[in-house]
């Protein structure tokens, strides 16, 4: 069957370069695809082309090749750039929708709006958490505090404007809703998903604990994403300390920078026990997640934005280390338990290594949760209900 309508998807980022709300964005296309709609992701100029993703970039800005998450000199100039690709996108293929991801998307989407007035695209705001909320954790206000309302009132704003805002994930659907005063009409759940991973046989299990210099006697913990303080990296650090003296636990952190961490390995003396990979392609990551026997989450703060980390973690069947939040009660089955500190943390990890049968029975009932709940097939339903009302609101989208 072919595909009679254009989703252009606004992505102020370097698409794809092996990150949480890049993994996202390709998801959301692959849905939106299976729906049968065509997709046209616009982006920064560099970052990884995906098979089956058609997309337009920017012109490249010397310079700019940092593709982790975080601040950098020249997003606006990215931003400016990427605003004119979208106006010129919108006019040459004149797309049916305007997908767009995180607040910078939304706010060139809008820009692009206004000037194009006379198409009335209808657009959708892709939120994965609120910029507020996060600002609050990161203590930014507290340096900033006459920064704190204009913050809020300028994301009000923005949600207001669009015709539908998406959350990837109920905390993130609850906290715009009481934050923003947002009415419920406007505002659906299109939450992240993951696909399910075969076990891998035990030959290649062996096979990559070689390639990684990975004990074969040790217990694999395995944290895989950003490492940011943000992310939880300094509670990942306490809990590696607190097993410096262990002889059975081995720590396989996927992610980058990895210049923090490796500093921190090398000042205690536990460079050996752990592998830090570096910055690896998302298509290999299923495979790493795949001789762990433990995932840990150590992200204690809730901005509101959903957990692809997780997400993955439950698509191996791995049992999941985490903290006790909205959201990580949200992913995981009921009753799991969760930790309200480092040590606490330390101590489930502890007694799930000396109860093999309950850390089977935790991996079985974490898979069977994914299937029934977050795989990419329920993101995908969900997104249909939001474009099939977006349809009938705007039947004829110019």
């Amino acid at each position: 069957m072919s595909h009679s309508r254009l989703v252009l998807h606004i992505a102020p980022t370097p698409f794809f370069a092996d990150r949480g709300c890049h993994i996202r964005i390709e998801g959301i296309a692959n849905c939106l695809t299976s729906l049968q709609y065509d997709n046209l992701v616009c982006t920064y100029h560099h970052g990884r082309d995906i098979k089956g993703i058609n997309t337009s970039r920017i012109s490249q800005i010397k310079n700019y090749t940092q593709t982790e998450a975080g601040p950098s000199k020249f997003k606006l100039w990215a931003d400016w750039k990427l605003l004119w690709l979208v106006v010129r996108e919108c006019l040459r293929t004149k797309p049916d929708v305007i997908h767009a991801h995180l607040h910078e998307g939304l706010m060139i989407g809008l820009i692009a709006k206004g000037i194009l007035f006379w198409r009335r695209t209808p657009l959708v705001a892709d939120m994965q958490g609120s910029l507020y909320g996060e600002l609050e954790t990161h203590g930014t206000f507290e340096k900033y505090s006459f920064l704190k309302g204009p913050v809020k009132l300028i994301e009000r704003i923005l949600m207001m404007c669009a015709k539908t805002v998406i959350c990837s994930s109920e905390h993130a659907l609850s906290k715009l809703q009481s934050e923003f005063n947002l009415s419920k009409q406007k505002l659906s759940l299109v939450q992240d998903g993951a696909n399910l991973i075969a076990p891998l046989p035990d030959k290649a299990i062996a096979e990559l604990k070689t390639k990684w210099s990975i004990p074969s006697t040790k217990t694999v913990v395995v944290y895989s994403g950003a490492l940011l303080d943000g992310k939880g990296l300094n509670e990942l650090k306490a809990l590696i300390l607190q097993n410096q003296e262990s002889t059975d636990l081995y720590f396989l952190i996927i992610g980058y920078p990895t210049e923090n961490l490796d500093g921190f390995l090398a000042e205690h003396k536990v460079n050996h026990l752990c592998t830090l990979t570096g910055q690896i392609p998302f298509e290999s990551l299923p495979d790493l997640l795949g001789i762990a026997d433990i995932a840990v989450d150590p992200k204690f703060n809730e901005a509101g934005e959903g957990s692809g980390k997780m997400l993955n973690y439950l698509a191996n069947g791995l049992p999941v280390l985490a903290f006790d939040t909205q959201n990580n009660r949200r992913f995981l089955p009921d009753g799991a338990k969760l930790a309200s500190s480092v040590e606490a943390m330390n101590e489930l990890l502890n007694d799930w290594i000396k109860n093999p049968q309950q850390l089977s029975k935790i991996s079985t009932d974490n898979l069977a949760h994914f299937i029934r709940n977050h795989s990419w097939k329920q993101t995908e339903l969900q997104l249909n209900g939001v474009y099939q009302r977006l349809y009938a609101d705007h039947s004829t989208p110019s």
